[in-house]
């Protein structure tokens, strides 16, 4: 008679299956990390100058996000909502003006002379975090829609 699997080994068998499916799955090719290539580029940068440049072209990639959110937000809002979503959107440029110059002053007064380089990563964050926002309102008015009547 054959060799038999054992239980564990089965389970073993099983396990690897599932991650061999999981792996090839269409799901996993499209749904990666959005912040994966921004860490890949910064891996493979050579020096300063190479994560500066990593950091320049995510913010460009956030920045298109941005626009993309926030008009996907203003064609699913009436007039009076796209007024409110124009003000956060002037009040949102205004902080993040205000955040620059602080950033200015503040990182420039480091003694270990990161700053400089430390100012791309900065932004970056503050990019996100505004790419994330815009995401979730949008997320939140598609949910909000009454379902179509059956």
């Amino acid at each position: 008679m054959g060799d038999r699997l054992t239980k564990r080994d089965g389970w073993r068998k099983g396990a690897v299956l599932v991650g061999v499916l999981g792996l090839s799955s269409p799901w996993t090719a499209t749904a990666q990390d959005p912040q994966q290539d921004l860490r890949d580029c910064v891996a493979a940068a050579r020096d300063a100058r190479g994560v500066a440049a990593c950091e320049k072209g995510q913010q460009a990639v956030l920045r298109d996000r941005i626009e993309r959110w926030t008009s996907a937000l203003s064609t699913e809002l009436d007039a009076r909502q796209n007024a409110l979503l124009q003000r956060n959107s002037r009040s949102w440029q205004a902080f993040f003006d205000s955040e620059l110059a602080l950033l200015e002053v503040s990182l420039q007064r480091r003694n270990d002379g990161m700053g400089a380089a430390l100012k791309p990563g900065a932004v970056t964050r503050l990019l996100e975090e505004r790419e994330r926002q815009l995401r979730e309102h949008l997320q939140n008015i598609k949910h909000g829609q009454a379902a179509p009547a059956r």
